[in-house]
């Protein structure tokens, strides 16, 4: 029987990640803080980079649901947070809270988010 290869490498998880970061240093992202746009509201526990990058991810997968994407984020978990407070690194994000932030940044399975293709050419998430 011949063993399935993984669509992700967790190098490659990695390299992206870091790739990623200094990409939104260099461009000056600006992190939101809170739900909505007005500054009111309950505060968000997980940064929108990572949100960002878990949309990263997904198309590189080519995961088909948002409960799939989510069993994603949970796979990588320990390393797409290992620079996080510890408080979130124990504590992975629900597939809820992720999906209701995957479709404010306008990311949906088979309708990936616009800014994904702006940072990485698709031959990389190939």
């Amino acid at each position: 029987m011949v063993k399935q290869r993984q669509k992700l490498n967790p190098d490659w998880v990695k390299d992206t990640l870091i790739y990623f970061k200094k990409f939104l240093k260099v461009t000056k992202f600006p992190h939101p803080k809170n739900d909505n746009n007005g500054g009111r509201g309950r505060k968000f526990n997980y940064p929108e980079w990572l949100i960002m990058f878990i949309a990263i991810l997904s198309v590189k997968a080519k995961v088909k649901s948002f409960l799939a994407i989510h069993r994603l984020a949970v796979q990588y978990w320990a390393i797409i947070t290992s620079a996080l407070p510890k408080e979130i690194r124990e504590k992975p994000i629900s597939e809820r809270q992720l999906r209701d932030r995957l479709k404010k940044i306008c990311h949906s399975p088979g309708e990936p988010a616009s800014f994904i293709f702006q940072i990485f050419p698709q031959e990389v998430l190939k």
